[in-house]
């Protein structure tokens, strides 16, 4: 009788671990190519090394309409490395949006303009004649968005991604599994730091999501000039693994 319960006690309390399985690839989208390639570099050769299929979309190619497929591509990770930026300011602020590498006109997407899908983003917000590009909000990822994804892992490797949650629950309800970035503003060099340590966390010591970011913010710690810290959504995910490729 005394083994029998302790065996029930122990599975009752065995860990149980959730899996994003990695089959349909690896995307990373990134807006800084051109001026900073060695992230992105160094990402696609330790995937690739580790057996994985990995697309890259860059620079110019970093549009509306790319962020309106993406889910229908199939991607089990989502790697973002764009510019993130909050459209409003004070009680008028809404989601942050991420930035694309197409410059923004009135005349562009004028529905999803007219319903806050797209919003016109500047870098420089304190200079006046900075160039102006659009932006995909909340609200075009869950309204606008193709298809669905199939349970993928999210990772905005950017400012602000979960300043608030309404992008990250609008990711969940297109169908990905789990959100990972930052809470407030960060250096891209500390970002990319952060990020490769988090993927080879996952990917290479099957940590869980919840291990993964704590020892991104053990060893890499939050961002020291805005003091920004990796998160993610929802609390859930904490026991994702991301599957062995097969």
């Amino acid at each position: 009788m005394t083994l029998i319960s302790f065996i029930t006690v122990a599975y009752f309390f065995w860990p149980r671990f959730e899996y994003v399985p990695v089959r349909g690839g690896v995307v990373i989208v990134d807006s800084f190519y051109s001026s900073s390639p060695s992230f992105t570099d160094e990402t696609v050769n330790f995937l690739v090394s580790g057996g994985m299929r990995v697309d890259v979309c860059k620079d110019e190619n970093v549009t509306v309409e790319f962020y309106r497929r993406l889910p229908a591509y199939g991607y089990s990770l989502i790697i973002l490395r764009v510019h993130t930026g909050i459209y409003g300011e004070g009680s008028t602020a809404i989601s942050p949006g991420l930035f694309t590498n197409e410059a923004y006109n009135t005349y562009g997407y004028v529905f999803e303009q007219m319903t806050k899908q797209i919003c016109p983003g500047t870098i420089d917000t304190n200079d006046p004649a900075a160039k102006r590009y659009f932006a995909v909000t909340s609200a075009f990822v869950a309204g606008s968005m193709e298809s669905k994804f199939n349970g993928s892992l999210i990772v905005l490797s950017s400012c602000l991604g979960m300043w608030m949650n309404d992008l990250a629950e609008a990711f969940l309800q297109k169908g990905a599994r789990a959100f990972i970035s930052w809470d407030e503003k960060v250096n891209l060099a500390h970002t990319d730091e952060a990020c490769i340590l988090l993927l080879k966390a996952l990917i290479q010591q099957r940590m869980t999501i919840s291990e993964a970011v704590g020892k991104v913010m053990t060893e890499v710690g939050p961002d020291q000039t805005y003091g920004s810290r990796l998160t993610y959504y929802p609390k859930n995910a904490s026991s994702i693994k991301l599957a062995p490729q097969t």
